[in-house]
């Protein structure tokens, strides 16, 4: 029997107001650190220590801040009629399972939904798995998406049973997507000739064209996501 990919036990701090309010003046202050071209672990070290934050804490913290780079502004959805997506298959996949499943998902300072799953090479499908891929492909085929190419990192476990997966639900639905394992994702993913669909910080930070189709989806068709908004903390000059 697979596992639903919901909160970790030390998740229960994300539902105290208290702590909220001081994940967001961590974020904040990471963020100026961050734009002024502090070391990020040292910085980290820093905001972290200031506010006496836990592990699982500092991974939020550090997964909602603003890294301080120009970037591109997101895609709009009408841009994304006829285009061609590339998928960074984890990224998307991790953070709508973690929606449907009930888990934390995080708004940051930049605007993107992501969880706090750190997967390590590791990957297991979870019972929210292929919902989460059949909600992709509807999605892409609402928004009239001419192709989507998923990516996911070979030398994680079970990257072969999501591309199969994602290949086989693609012609049960006739949407026009793929799927492939590949080493270098990252890479691959910033030279997109279309639209990168990611919320990883180094990929949007390269100037390649983005979506969060994850936020997208969430916000539209995951009523019922636990999604708290880390983004919205006391300005910094």
């Amino acid at each position: 029997m697979r596992k639903h990919r919901g909160p970790a036990p030390e998740d229960t701090l994300f539902f105290d107001p208290e702590r909220i309010e001081r994940l967001r003046h961590a974020v904040a202050d990471l963020s100026w650190l961050l734009h002024r071209d502090y070391a990020p672990k040292a910085a980290l070290e820093l905001v972290g220590n200031r506010y006496q934050l836990t592990q699982r804490e500092r991974m939020a913290v550090v997964h909602t801040a603003w890294h301080g780079h120009e970037r591109r502004p997101p895609e709009t959805v009408e841009s994304l009629k006829n285009a061609r997506l590339c998928i960074d298959g984890f990224n998307l996949l991790i953070t709508l399972e973690t929606a449907l499943g009930g888990g934390i998902v995080l708004r940051g300072m930049d605007g993107c939904y992501r969880d706090i799953a750190d997967i390590h090479g590791s990957y297991s499908l979870r019972q929210e798995t292929e919902k989460a891929i059949a909600l992709t492909a509807e999605t892409l085929k609402k928004l009239e998406v001419k192709e989507a190419h998923w990516l996911f990192d070979r030398p994680v476990s079970n990257s072969g049973r999501l591309a199969g997966l994602v290949e086989r639900i693609a012609d049960e639905t006739g949407v026009p997507m793929h799927a492939e394992t590949a080493d270098g994702v990252d890479r691959k993913i910033k030279a997109c000739p279309g639209v990168a669909v990611t919320a990883d910080s180094d990929i949007l930070d390269s100037g390649c064209r983005w979506f969060d189709l994850a936020g997208w989806i969430i916000t539209h068709d995951i009523p019922d996501a636990v999604v708290i908004d880390l983004g919205t903390g006391p300005a910094r000059s």
